[in-house]
């Protein structure tokens, strides 16, 4: 059993945890011991999100600690001082924006106004998924080390954040001597053990000992994990097995899925319009359509904004659905007296945008289009984020592309719970935890990182999808 106190009182302390071992209980745990505010950093939106959950069924109180993900810390600091705003990289050009943000903190960070308010504001930190930091954000955490007494958690096998121009941390490197030197481990599978799920998680123990030795992994030995063989092709087609067992998922339980293609996006919308919108797509934080359907719409003007509002539709709504209700030049001219009553509102918002250009008109068109016309969404998170800039850029005065820019910012630091009934990636689904967890063609798995990551996100069902029994992720 991990001694906490032990754990905490050392100036610099490293706890190794594999997934689903206890690590969010750790910091729990810890907190009741630990004085003044603590500082939480992890990686995504969804494990901030996932770190509260956890805290608050634990009855801390939220005065005791502030969770938030490593770029949306720096990035208020580099927002905040840093002089050359002009120099800033625009934040939907990720592969810049993001590795600038955290390099300028760390010239920022041990200047004596900023960590002055640093060290007045927290009493210590945590940083959690320290295995995903890339070797900048590792200077970023030593430079607080140096203010703040500071606990790492991670496992060097669900290291998968390996982009964006970033090599990982190295556990071995010199500069991690001094977390190295207070390392603790945590043993025992409790998120399967708690769930009565004890087998599952004997399973997964030692599927994590095959993908360290890099051995193939025969899903067949594993009598937990629910395995189907499949012919891939039949996702994308009727009447089969592979397709009906995932329409028995969707009806008997609130599943996550995950796909194991992280590039496009494209493969998981085709698997949710096959699917009849039954599940929801995960979208990443800053996808590039966030920033580029805002700026669309701040620099079209009232001659074109009706286009531009069927063209984002296009991208957002089942196309064949909004294609059959509009045209280039607007709304299509209807025989049904029932189809006239069903879009007059909207004939009307657009008459009003050909004479002036609105924000709050073209919010309330792109709601009409889903709750008027019921037209079904696909891309609900982006769907939702556009109406939200809209009115918030109207209120505020702002452009649609400040207010997007806000809102995800805001996510950032704030988390967002993700529910049942979703598809998406390793990447993006990162320190989630779901009763039944579905890993679609997992024979594709190229990375045994990813792999594991995907089967440990499964708290009491996991089921696996693959051509092939035998799995060779490497």
């Amino acid at each position: 059993m991990l001694n906490y106190l032990d754990f905490v009182t050392r100036q610099k302390s490293l706890l190794i945890a594999p997934a689903g071992y206890g690590k969010t209980h750790a910091i729990s745990e810890s907190l009741k011991i630990t004085n003044g505010k603590q500082l939480i950093l992890t990686h995504t939106h969804a494990g901030v999100s996932s770190i509260k959950e956890k805290l608050k069924k634990a009855k801390i109180s939220p005065r005791d600690f502030n969770v938030e993900t490593i770029t949306s810390f720096a990035q208020k600091y580099v927002l905040a001082f840093y002089v050359k705003k002009d120099e800033i990289p625009k934040q939907e050009d990720s592969k810049v924006y993001y590795p600038f943000i955290i390099k300028e903190a760390c010239k920022l960070i041990p200047l004596k106004p900023i960590s002055a308010v640093i060290s007045s504001t927290y009493e210590g930190l945590f940083v959690d998924e320290y295995q995903d930091c890339t070797i900048e954000q590792h200077k970023l955490i030593l430079s607080l080390s140096k203010l703040l007494p500071t606990r790492i958690l991670g496992d060097q096998l669900q290291g998968i954040f390996d982009f964006n121009n970033g090599d990982l941390v190295d556990f071995k490197s010199e500069s991690m001597r001094g977390f190295n030197s207070n390392q603790f481990t945590l043993n025992t599978p409790w998120r399967w053990y708690n769930n009565n799920r004890k087998d599952l998680g004997d399973d997964l123990k030692l599927v994590r000992d095959k993908i360290i030795a890099e051995e193939t992994i025969d899903l067949r030995n594993y009598k937990s994990i629910e395995t189907h063989i499949i012919n891939e092709k039949d996702l994308y087609n009727q009447g089969n097995p592979y397709v009906s067992k995932i329409w028995s998922i969707l009806k008997n339980d609130k599943p996550l899925f995950i796909y194991p293609e992280s590039t496009s996006i494209n493969p998981r919308l085709s698997i949710i319009k096959k699917f009849r919108n039954n599940f929801s797509l995960i979208e990443s934080i800053d996808h590039k359509d966030f920033y580029s359907f805002s700026k669309i719409i701040d620099n079209t003007d009232n001659k074109n904004i009706v286009n531009v509002i069927i063209v984002i539709a296009q991208k957002v709504f089942k196309k064949t659905d909004i294609n059959n209700w509009f045209n280039d030049k607007g709304v299509k001219s209807k025989q049904k007296q029932e189809d006239k009553l069903l879009i007059e509102s909207l004939k009307i918002n657009f008459e009003k945008l050909k004479k002036e250009k609105s924000l709050l008109v073209i919010s309330d068109s792109f709601l009409r289009i889903k709750d008027e016309l019921k037209i079904t969404c696909y891309r609900k998170d982006l769907f939702n984020s556009i109406k939200e800039a809209l009115e918030d850029a109207h209120f505020n005065n702002i452009t649609v592309y400040e207010a997007m820019v806000n809102r995800r910012n805001l996510i950032r630091r704030m988390g967002k719970k993700i529910y049942g009934n979703c598809i998406g990636t390793t990447l993006l689904t990162k320190g989630l935890e779901f009763d039944t967890v579905v890993l679609l063609n997992a024979h594709k798995y190229k990375c045994p990182k990813h792999l594991y990551v995907a089967m440990t996100r499964a708290s009491k069902k996991l089921i696996i999808f693959t051509i092939n029994p035998i799995l060779n992720p490497y």
